[in-house]
Parts: structure tokens; sequence; C-alpha cells
């Protein structure tokens, strides 16, 4: 594996077949009664004891994190940050989560019906996530898994996979039970589908749909939690400074790789060109997404890099203007203002995860969210001065995670919290 930074080589693995992952989830599963035994205080303690080692070396995890993706060293420390409270939100709520709700008995007279509920743990869980956030994304599903009784494997994303297996390599250092392994190659991630007793899917949507399907071969639970293209609106009258600034943010931040990062702009007509012409000002202007660290960030995946850049021809093939930005190096895509954007072009109508805001010219409102909803948009803003059109735009989005006139949801939602 090597550093999308400046090439050096981090570190080398080992390509798990389907046997070896096999092997893995036998081994998992034998040691899952054990674990399911032990109660949720016994696992919360070693939850605990998992916590504290993450927290005496935050600065060699948060420095690999940061090595494999390219990041700054601030938003890597961030995302520890993030994980840590996560951790500690499921350890110290586990107890309550998990203990069975109050039953009644039967109300049919004559009848000695008593009904309960239990939680029964799936044996083992296999958690398969990508690269946009290698540390939180695929412990917001191993955490509460442990500690529910299960036994987790986790396949990270071929490209980010050594923060995840320091992680998994620490736990077991701990001398903690040996309920969670770690799995990588190109063929991990199929074969443990076939023989888990859960998914936890984090990834593309073409991707998810092969993994759903193979899933319900086998009826076992199966949770995605895919890709999209997260939206901003700008109706007529809105505060288009405070829009551009903020869309400039939530599209931009991270480099953009993130779900909920703005991928798609519609702004109403009558006031399309001066938004524009702001937002360019906004994006010029915007420096690090962290204020403190001037490292240029660089973009995780070289593949990736070439998709976006993909995209941006085929807007401009297709009669969008590059306003700024538009090209790049090496794995880095300059901020991108595209212009005169229409649904014909894949950059509306494929994942970007990068920092390119495509902006549509749009009759309304109601144009606005028809395009809006197509594709699924995981997060949305509207943007607007009347309250009113906010909440009758906002009631029609099919977005899980709204906000009007700020960009909390593009930014504190990248990790699902």
């Amino acid at each position: 594996m090597t550093a999308p930074a400046d090439g050096r080589i981090l570190g080398t693995l080992p390509m798990h077949t389907p046997d070896r992952v096999h092997a893995h989830v036998a081994r998992l599963r034998e040691a899952q009664s054990e674990w399911r035994a032990m109660g949720v205080v016994g696992r919360a303690h070693w939850l605990t004891t998992f916590r504290d080692w993450l927290l005496d070396n935050e600065d060699p995890i948060a420095g690999l994190l940061a090595a494999e993706t390219g990041r700054s060293a601030t938003a890597a420390h961030r995302e520890f940050r993030l994980s840590i409270d996560a951790l500690d939100y499921h350890r110290t709520r586990g107890a309550d989560f998990l203990t069975p709700p109050r039953t009644r008995g039967g109300r049919v007279p004559g009848t000695a019906l008593r009904l309960a509920v239990a939680h029964r743990p799936c044996a083992v869980v296999g958690v398969i996530s990508s690269w946009t956030a290698p540390m939180a994304a695929p412990l917001l599903d191993v955490i509460p898994a442990l500690l529910a009784g299960s036994a987790v494997v986790v396949k990270p994303s071929s490209v980010t996979p050594l923060t995840m297996r320091a992680l998994v390599t620490g736990w077991l250092d701990l001398g903690a039970p040996p309920v969670l392994e770690f799995a990588a190659g190109y063929e991990a991630g199929a074969a443990i589908v076939d023989v888990v007793d859960a998914v936890h899917f984090g990834g593309s949507p073409e991707t998810g749909k092969v993994v759903a399907l193979r899933a319900a071969a086998r009826l076992v639970p199966c949770r995605l939690d895919i890709g999209g293209k997260s939206a901003a609106i700008v109706l007529a009258g809105a505060d288009i400074g405070r829009a551009a600034s903020g869309i400039a943010l939530g599209g931009l931040g991270g480099s953009g790789q993130s779900c909920a990062s703005i991928e798609r702009v519609f702004v109403e007509s009558a006031i399309y060109d001066a938004f524009l012409d702001r937002l360019v000002e906004e994006v010029i202007a915007f420096g690090s997404h962290d204020p403190d660290d001037a490292t240029v960030e660089v973009m995780t995946s070289a593949a990736h890099v070439e998709c976006v850049r993909e995209q941006i021809a085929d807007a401009l093939a297709k009669g969008a203007r590059v306003r700024v930005g538009g090209s790049g190096h090496g794995h880095t895509v300059q901020p991108t203002v595209l212009a005169d954007v229409d649904p014909a072009m894949a950059v509306l109508r494929q994942q970007t995860l990068g920092p390119v805001l495509p902006v549509v010219r749009v009759a309304d409102a109601e144009q606005a969210v028809a395009l809006a909803n197509d594709p699924f948009a995981p997060c949305a803003s509207v943007w607007t001065s009347d309250d009113a059109a906010a909440d009758d735009v906002a009631g029609r989005l099919t977005a899980a995670r709204i906000a009007i006139n700020e960009v909390s949801v593009h930014l504190a939602t990248a990790f699902r919290l």
C-alpha cells in the first residue's frame, strides 16, 4: 500500500482467499458463544479497555489514517475523535439498549399466555466498508455488533485497509476475546457475505445491489449504507452570500469525499447568475478544510480521481462551462464550479465524491425538487428567506436528512452519526 500524497510505501497486506475467510469465520463462530455468555457488562469492559488503548495510541493511529487517505493531520484526528465518541455512546448505553422491554400478559379471559421479548445476537456479523471514512465508518457498525454479543469480521476497502488492520491487531494484542477479525483482498468481500449471519455494507449503490442479492439468496439480514448525490436548492430571495459560502464548504470540505457532500446545486433562474458569481468567489477563496492546517488535501483513491476527471470532461463535452478549477495533477482535483449543467451529464447522474460543484439553472422550486429527488440524495439543504417555501420544499424532498439555510447535514453527518 502506498501513500496517495507522496507515493511512499506504507505497508503490505496478504490477500485473503475465500478459504482463509471461511476459516476466520469458523474461529469467530467458536469464540462467539463465550463472548455472548459474558454479558453486556463484561463486553462493555473489553470495549472500554479497547477505548483506552485507542486513546493511548491516538497519534500513531491518526498518523496512519492521514497517510493512507491523504488527509491532513487535523482531519485524521477529527475522524479518530468521532470514532471515540461513537464508542463511548454505545458502551455507556449498551445495558439500556439490550435490556428486554417489559411485556404484558394475555388479555383474553381464560388464557395463560405470557409474551417475552429477547435480544438474540447474530453469531458472526460481516462489516464491509468503503474508503471514505476508513476508521469511523466501520467502527460505527463493529462496536454495536460486539456490544450486542456478536463476533465480527471486517473487510475494509482495498484502497484504505491499514488503519482497520491496526485496530484489529490492537484488539487482539490486548488479550481481548478473539471475536474481531480482519480480511483484505478482492475476493474477501464476497466470501464474507457467503458465510456470515448478517452483513453491514457501506459503499457504492452498484456494489450494494450485488451484496444485497447475495445476502438475500442466503436469507441473512443485510443493511446497506450506500452513496448517492446530495443536493442543495437555492430559491429566489435567498441570502446569496450565506448560501454560496455554505454550499462551497458543504461541497469542497474533505475534497468532497463523502456521500453527504453537496454534489448538485439547483438555483432558481432569477438569481442564477448572481449566485454563480458569488459561488465562484467563495470557491477561489476556499483554502484548507482546516483553517489551522495549510496542507493541500489529496484524494484518497487514484482510480477515483480519474472518475472525477472523466465526469468533468463529459460535462464540458456536453456544453457545461468551467467557471473555476477543472483540472489537477496526481491525486488532486482543483475545487471546481461547473455552470450550465443539465441532467444528461454524468456529473449529475453518477456519484462524484470529489470537489466538484455542478450548478443547474431551474425555472422554479417544483423543477428543483423533481431534479433533486432523482437520483436519490442522502442529504439536502434548502436556501431561502421564505419559511413557508422552505417547509414546502423540504416536505417534498426524499433525502434522509434535510437542512434549511445551513450546511450541517453535509458535514456533521458525513459518518452517519
